[in-house]
C-alpha cells in the first residue's frame, strides 16, 4: 500500500551469483492504471520534496514509483507527500506502489490516450475546415468534397517524458536502469572546506 518497497527481482537472483554470465531476466511486476512514473536514485525531487523517500537505501538501486493518486488527494496531502511520510490508507486503492531494483523496462500504453489523440486531430481538422474552408462543406483547399481530408494526421504516439526536468519528447517503452561505473565531475570552484571549531 505504498509503505513499504518492493525489491523487484526473483530471490533466486539475489542470492545466485554464477548468474552474472547471463543476461538478467525480465519479470512483470506491474499491469495497470498510474498517473505518473517516476525513478531517482536520490530521495529528493527538488525543492527539498522527498519524493523518493526508498532510494539510497540498497546501494547501487533506483526506486520507481508508480502514483496512482487523484489530484484532489494529492493536494490535501501536500506536506506529508512533500516530507515523504504519506501512506494511501486504503483497503483495496494503492495510493503508491514503489519498487527498488537496478534495471526496469516500461512500456505504456493506454486505449484511453488512443482515442484522446483520435478526438484531438479530428478537432483541430474540423476547426481548419472552418477557418480555411468557409462552412465547412468540405471545398476548402486539401479536401476532395466529400468530407475527408487528402493528407494524413500526424498523431505522435506516446506520452510526455521527462528526463531531469527537461522534456524528452513521447515514449512508449524506455529503459531505466542504474550506471555501474563512477561518474565523474569536473568542479572550477575553489574547494570548500568545513572546520568545526
Amino acid at each position: 500500500r505504498g509503505d513499504f518497497s518492493e525489491l523487484a527481482v526473483a530471490k533466486s537472483e539475489m542470492t545466485s551469483s554464477s548468474s552474472s554470465s547471463s543476461s538478467p531476466r525480465k519479470h512483470l511486476i506491474y499491469s495497470g492504471t498510474t498517473g505518473i512514473i517516476a525513478a531517482a536514485t536520490t530521495p529528493y525531487y527538488g525543492g527539498g520534496m522527498r519524493l523518493f523517500p526508498y532510494a539510497r537505501l540498497f546501494p547501487e538501486k533506483l526506486q520507481l514509483r508508480l502514483g496512482r493518486i487523484s489530484p484532489l488527494t494529492g493536494f490535501f496531502n501536500i506536506p506529508s507527500i512533500f516530507e515523504g511520510s504519506y501512506r494511501e490508507k486504503g483497503e483495496r486503492t494503492f495510493g503508491c506502489l514503489d519498487f527498488v531494483g537496478k534495471d526496469f523496462e516500461v512500456e505504456v500504453r493506454s486505449a484511453r490516450y488512443d482515442e484522446y489523440v483520435r478526438k484531438r486531430v479530428e478537432r483541430k481538422k474540423r476547426r481548419k475546415r472552418g477557418i480555411f474552408g468557409g462552412s465547412g462543406d468540405g471545398g476548402g483547399a486539401g479536401n476532395r468534397g466529400d468530407g475527408s481530408n487528402d493528407e494524413k494526421p500526424k498523431v505522435s504516439k506516446g506520452f510526455p517524458f521527462q528526463h531531469s526536468g527537461e522534456s524528452m519528447g513521447v515514449k512508449e517503452r524506455f529503459r531505466l536502469r542504474v550506471v555501474q561505473k563512477p561518474v565523474k565531475f569536473v568542479s572550477f570552484l575553489d574547494p570548500r572546506i568545513v572546520v568545526d571549531d
